[in-house]
Protein backbone atom coordinates (compact mmCIF):
# COMPACT_ATOMS: atom_id res chain seq x y z
CA UNK A 1 0.00 0.00 0.00
CA UNK A 2 1.28 3.64 -0.91
CA UNK A 3 0.81 5.08 2.69
CA UNK A 4 3.52 2.98 4.72
CA UNK A 5 5.81 4.24 1.33
CA UNK A 6 4.57 7.71 1.92
CA UNK A 7 5.04 7.96 5.48
CA UNK A 8 8.36 6.65 5.18
CA UNK A 9 9.26 8.94 2.49
CA UNK A 10 7.94 12.37 4.57
CA UNK A 11 9.34 10.81 7.92
CA UNK A 12 12.63 10.78 6.24
CA UNK A 13 12.54 13.94 4.84
CA UNK A 14 10.92 15.84 7.65
CA UNK A 15 12.47 14.21 10.75
CA UNK A 16 8.78 14.06 12.36
CA UNK A 17 7.34 11.39 14.06
CA UNK A 18 5.64 8.23 11.78
CA UNK A 19 2.82 8.41 14.47
CA UNK A 20 2.04 12.03 12.87
CA UNK A 21 1.39 10.70 9.46
CA UNK A 22 -1.73 10.33 9.54
CA UNK A 23 -4.39 11.18 6.13
CA UNK A 24 -5.30 13.99 8.11
CA UNK A 25 -2.42 15.45 9.08
CA UNK A 26 -1.28 18.39 7.33
CA UNK A 27 1.75 18.74 5.59
CA UNK A 28 2.73 22.21 6.90
CA UNK A 29 2.09 20.98 10.88
CA UNK A 30 4.46 18.44 10.31
CA UNK A 31 7.01 20.75 9.22
CA UNK A 32 7.09 20.73 5.38
CA UNK A 33 7.41 23.85 3.74
CA UNK A 34 8.20 24.39 -0.03
CA UNK A 35 11.88 23.06 -0.27
CA UNK A 36 10.48 19.69 1.65
CA UNK A 37 7.41 19.44 -0.53
CA UNK A 38 9.37 19.39 -3.60
CA UNK A 39 11.82 16.76 -1.78
CA UNK A 40 8.77 14.88 -0.91
CA UNK A 41 7.28 14.25 -4.07
CA UNK A 42 10.77 14.07 -6.27
CA UNK A 43 11.44 11.15 -3.88
CA UNK A 44 7.63 9.49 -4.73
CA UNK A 45 8.44 10.37 -8.14
CA UNK A 46 11.46 7.92 -7.93
CA UNK A 47 9.46 5.45 -5.24
CA UNK A 48 6.47 4.48 -7.52
CA UNK A 49 7.87 5.70 -10.95
CA UNK A 50 5.40 8.32 -11.82
CA UNK A 51 5.88 12.08 -12.79
CA UNK A 52 3.93 14.48 -10.31
CA UNK A 53 3.36 17.50 -12.24
CA UNK A 54 4.69 20.82 -10.41
CA UNK A 55 1.68 22.71 -9.97
CA UNK A 56 0.41 19.50 -7.73
CA UNK A 57 2.62 21.16 -4.96
CA UNK A 58 -0.34 23.99 -4.53
CA UNK A 59 -3.17 21.36 -4.57
CA UNK A 60 -1.51 19.18 -1.91
CA UNK A 61 -1.95 19.81 1.57
CA UNK A 62 -2.47 17.25 3.78
CA UNK A 63 -1.11 13.62 3.87
CA UNK A 64 -4.59 12.30 2.76
CA UNK A 65 -3.89 14.57 -0.40
CA UNK A 66 -0.28 13.08 -1.30
CA UNK A 67 -1.91 9.45 -1.07
CA UNK A 68 -5.33 10.55 -3.34
CA UNK A 69 -2.73 12.00 -5.89
CA UNK A 70 -0.33 8.70 -6.15
CA UNK A 71 -3.16 6.32 -6.36
CA UNK A 72 -4.46 8.85 -8.97
CA UNK A 73 -1.04 8.64 -11.22
CA UNK A 74 -0.10 5.11 -10.49
CA UNK A 75 -3.67 4.07 -11.87
CA UNK A 76 -3.35 6.45 -14.84
CA UNK A 77 -0.30 5.15 -15.74
CA UNK A 78 -1.48 1.21 -15.60
CA UNK A 79 -4.30 2.17 -17.79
Amino acid sequence: MSISVIADIIVDTVQCGRDDIVAEARLADLGVDSLKAITVLYELEEAFDIEIPNEVIEQIETVGDIVAKVDALRAAQAA
